[in-house]
């Protein structure tokens, strides 16, 4: 009876979150065609209805069409809301040409928040170069390529040499060498400078720190968890790197999995199964608070099966 409740919950979420999906895709269909006539008060409202359905999420071109329909509707302050969105949550207005001379948003320019959100974007670019240009985003990328390099080409050597081969043999010990390399090197990095977040280094380089420690063994994951935990915190780092971290070190130290990102290959079968789950009927509960999709998905995706 409770895998049977399990299973519904994940069928609910699923169907809720499809339902919600194409009431968006439709509220924009309908909100594109007003915005062509042009009637850009109804369109206003139909991208508003559109964004409710996510709970006022919105893809940022969409976003961006809604700011130039409240602007046209003369409705300064919902222009001003999406276009700061658009600033303080994505990229989309960081060209600054490709946006500032739409027609559309010319009503807006006498206002104060237009000079300020222009201003406010140009200290962003400025800081992202700083970023960009840092000597360690540069290393640190470098070393996320590494750390991937193997793991993507792996199944391609073992499709051409088989897992027996020489040639296998010999990718394995290189990639070993590699992530022992990349594990001496980010643990001086972190020991330096902290846990560098995306305030300091790119999303790249911040996500190698996460890959390198991950692929590590236990007593460095558990040295440096507190360090991404406080990050994440902060706002610095991806919740969603923290759960998957907590759980390999949770699977490694003989205990159940709190997220649910781990799978195990079956001692008989090979198959891929998902590790044992504290309290699985409130995974996806836990799973929705670091940013994670809903577990049926992800089995989906990866073709593991849940054996509760």
């Amino acid at each position: 009876m409770k895998r049977l409740l399990v299973f519904m919950c994940f069928l609910g979420a699923n169907v809720l979150l499809n339902a919600q999906t194409a009431f968006y895709n439709a509220g924009i269909h309908t909100a594109d065609s007003l915005f062509q006539i042009p009637d850009y008060p109804a369109a206003a409202r139909a991208y508003r209805t559109a964004f409710d359905a996510l709970g006022g999420k919105a893809y940022p071109a969409d976003r961006f069409k809604a700011a130039r329909a409240w602007s046209m509707t003369g409705k300064a302050d919902s222009a001003f809301f999406h276009l700061e969105r658009l600033y303080l949550k994505t990229d989309f207005l960081d060209d600054v040409n490709t946006w500032e001379q739409t027609p559309e948003l010319w009503n807006l320019k006498n206002d104060v928040r237009w000079t300020r959100l222009l201003n406010q974007i140009a200290l962003k670019n400025e800081r992202s170069a700083a970023i960009r240009t840092n000597p360690l985003s540069i290393e640190l990328e470098q070393i996320h390529t590494l750390d991937q390099w193997y793991r993507i080409h792996m199944d391609s050597v073992i499709s051409i040499h088989g897992r027996n081969s020489p040639e296998f043999r010999d990718f394995i010990r290189r990639s070993i060498e590699q992530d022992s390399l990349n594990q001496l090197r980010v643990s001086q990095i972190i020991e330096a400078h902290g846990w560098l977040g995306t305030d300091v280094v790119s999303p790249f380089a911040s996500q190698a720190l996460f890959l390198v420690v991950q692929h590590a063994e236990l007593p460095m994951q558990e040295r440096y968890a507190p360090l991404l935990r406080r990050a994440v915190a902060e706002g610095k780092a991806d919740a969603g790197n923290l759960a998957y971290l907590e759980d390999r070190i949770l699977m490694r130290q003989g205990k159940p999995q709190r997220y649910g990102s781990q799978i195990v290959a079956d001692k008989t079968t090979g198959a891929w199964i998902l590790y044992q789950v504290e309290d699985p009927e409130n995974l996806d509960k836990r799973r929705a608070t670091v940013g994670l999709g809903p577990i049926a998905a992800y089995l989906e995706a990866t073709g593991a099966v849940w054996r509760k």
